[in-house]
């Protein structure tokens, strides 16, 4: 049975379930694995808080994550994510933070955050159009994207540093 119909299935028999909410959760985070990356972002970017604003997602890997300021879960990855910046740039990896600004997290807010973590990866604020094209339906969120094409999507937390390894390896042809 095609991993569709199996989803079509599990929803008819489990649809009312927490279960499956989270099984269809993760069917959207697998649904973008594959998927090319738009080319052009740019018109998804309100403003650079820091960085480079000419991120290039068709070279390379890339790691987008996907955060609030008023997100604690988000607030705790941070630290985890800084390290992961700065242990795998030297391997190629580009980190890219992707913030919205609301009433609760201002312009300010967002950068004064960003100099009292002490990050140096770019950090934007997205338009929300990202979120979508990613499935990003709960934060944080991360996406890894090796020269354009999205290769893996989950939950910042579940990216280990194998992982990662594995990603950054060139593939064997």
């Amino acid at each position: 049975v095609g991993a569709k119909a199996r989803a079509d299935q599990l929803e008819t028999e489990f649809g009312a379930t927490l279960a499956y909410a989270n099984a269809r959760k993760l069917l959207a985070e697998l649904a973008v694995i594959g998927q090319r990356v738009p080319s052009d972002w740019s018109g998804s970017i309100t403003r650079w808080f820091q960085g480079e604003s000419n991120v290039d997602l068709g070279e390379g890997t890339s790691l987008l994550v996907f955060w609030e300021l008023w997100c604690p879960h988000c607030r705790r990855e941070v630290p985890v994510l800084k390290a992961t910046h700065e242990r795998f740039s030297s391997e190629g990896l580009n980190v890219v933070g992707l913030t919205r600004v609301t009433r609760s997290a201002t312009e300010e807010s967002v950068r004064s955050f960003l100099k009292e973590q002490a990050i140096q990866y770019p950090v934007a604020q997205e338009t929300g159009d990202l979120s979508r094209a990613f499935n990003v339906s709960g934060i944080p969120a991360a996406a890894v994207v090796q020269d354009g094409i999205v290769i893996w999507r989950g939950h910042p937390a579940r990216l280990t540093d194998s992982l990662l390894s594995t990603l950054l390896r060139p593939a064997e042809g």
